[in-house]
């Protein structure tokens, strides 16, 4: 067990063991989304405000905004920062959400701030129906942990949205950062990209610096200003006009970026060209926090995005012939067919989808067809199944699509998806077809682990 002591009160009651606290956090609803501050504040109110104690950049958008955490995070880590990051959703366990210098909160700490958070919930004998969320009972315990790690800096992301966010506690972060902003959640966030992107800027704060993202639609851009405007908020664009992705990046081992203006060149761990707008994000923050005092120079800078690791956002696994990308709504489909028309673009492909039912499945199978016929399509549901379409709503629009005679495979799991999909690759071996896993992260996720054990095919 750790040395230090994670408890505002004593725990009197024998530790929860780390599946029994698994189970404990799972039985507060993973899929539960009260947003809402008033319940988070009330609680960290109660535990001295950690939030308030550690400089923090906290992060929004629809999409990018964990490659900017990872990618950021690294750069202050070789900046010799010891930096705490809280993002979500977790690939294969959920002490990833909670990482210091790219490392996830041991079992151990994660047992005992889990207990001291319940503690102290039941010492303050806090009403059960206005216990915190799954993911806000994360957060706090990240809050709690990272504070008595004592950490330099804080990089946060937001769950959903912004303004109701349980992230959106911290009262005077050292820089706001709004990647992009397109369709998404919007039963939660609005109907336009002007009611989500207000949502989004819910997280500016009077007199803290924002980064905003590249290529933010105008509808959007111009409600972000609005709020820019009533809140007087120092605003910074970032450009990704000046750079300019370079031919080596067609090995698949990263990205090469320049800089056309410093004539530095950045070698990027990661292999989506839409890591470019991302990285102009990164490197104007980085501008923002040497502002601020913070050393980052840019031998921290190579070193931090030649090391960043941010898994399944279009990752290629050579060996297997597989790409794994937890693109999951219009904008994250359309990145992804721009990234396979740069490496695979002849290539031909077979599909392993899902997609959870809050989401459009046509948009899924649209972005297949952009890309050609596929010679065939696994379809398959993470767990937990409610959340997801069922397999055959997805199976009847890509016979729509592709007509009856299209090779398709149902499965129960993603782990015998992907073992169907390596089967259909050795029945197409003539052609050295390229598989590829999208529609979810969690379904990544669980691939990412068979992957990884070494997973043998059917």
């Amino acid at each position: 067990m750790s040395a230090y002591s994670p408890t505002p009160h004593s725990i009197t009651e024998p530790l929860l063991t780390y599946d029994d606290t698994l189970q404990f956090l799972d039985g507060l609803d993973v899929s539960a989304m009260k947003l809402g501050l008033d319940r988070v504040r009330q609680l960290l109110d109660t535990l001295g405000n950690p939030q308030d104690a550690l400089p923090t950049v906290h992060i929004a958008g629809t999409n990018g905004k964990g490659s900017v955490t990872a990618m950021l995070g690294s750069i202050l880590k070789f900046a010799s920062y010891s930096v705490g990051t809280f993002t979500s959703p977790h690939l294969i366990h959920v002490r990833e959400r909670i990482a210091i210098n790219g490392n996830p909160i041991l079992p151990d700490d994660f047992v005992l701030e889990a207990n001291a958070i319940k503690a102290h919930l039941e010492a303050l004998d806090w009403p059960r129906e206005d216990w915190p969320t799954y993911f806000e009972y994360l957060n706090v315990m990240a809050y709690q942990y990272f504070k008595r790690k004592g950490v330099d800096l804080l990089v946060v992301e937001t769950g959903l949205g912004g303004r109701l966010d349980s992230t959106n506690v911290v009262k005077h972060p050292n820089l706001t950062v709004i990647t992009g902003i397109g369709m998404d959640h919007m039963q939660h966030l609005g109907d336009t990209l002007a009611k989500i992107a207000r949502e989004k800027a819910g997280i500016l704060k009077p007199g803290t610096p924002l980064v905003l993202g590249c290529n933010i639609p105008e509808e959007a851009r111009t409600a972000i200003l609005e709020r820019v405007a009533e809140v007087n908020v120092p605003m910074v664009q970032a450009h990704a006009d000046g750079l300019k992705i370079g031919p080596a990046s067609q090995a698949k081992t990263g990205l090469m970026i320049q800089n056309q203006a410093t004539l530095q060149t950045y070698r990027l761990s990661l292999l989506g060209p839409y890591q470019k707008a991302n990285l102009a994000v990164v490197l104007a923050s980085v501008h923002q926090l040497r502002l601020q005092g913070y050393e980052i120079d840019e031998e921290a800078i190579r070193d931090g995005l030649a090391h960043t690791y941010w898994p399944v956002r279009f990752q290629y696994f050579d060996a297997q012939r597989l790409v794994l990308d937890g693109s999951h709504n219009p904008d994250g489909f359309a990145t992804l067919e721009e990234s396979l028309r740069l490496y695979f673009s002849e290539t031909p492909k077979l599909w392993l989808i899902s997609l959870r039912n809050n989401r459009d499945p046509q948009a899924l199978i649209d972005t297949i067809a952009q890309l050609g016929r596929p010679l065939g399509v696994v379809v398959t549901q993470a767990f937990p199944q409610r959340l997801y379409h069922e397999p055959e709503t997805l199976a009847a629009l890509a016979r729509q699509a592709f007509g009856p005679e299209l090779p398709l495979v149902i499965t129960e799991t993603p782990t015998d998806g992907l073992a169907e999909l390596q089967g259909l690759q050795q029945d197409y071996a003539d052609e050295e077809p390229l598989g590829i896993i999208t529609g979810s992260l969690y379904t990544a996720g669980e691939i990412l682990h068979c992957l990884e054990r070494g997973h043998a095919s059917r």
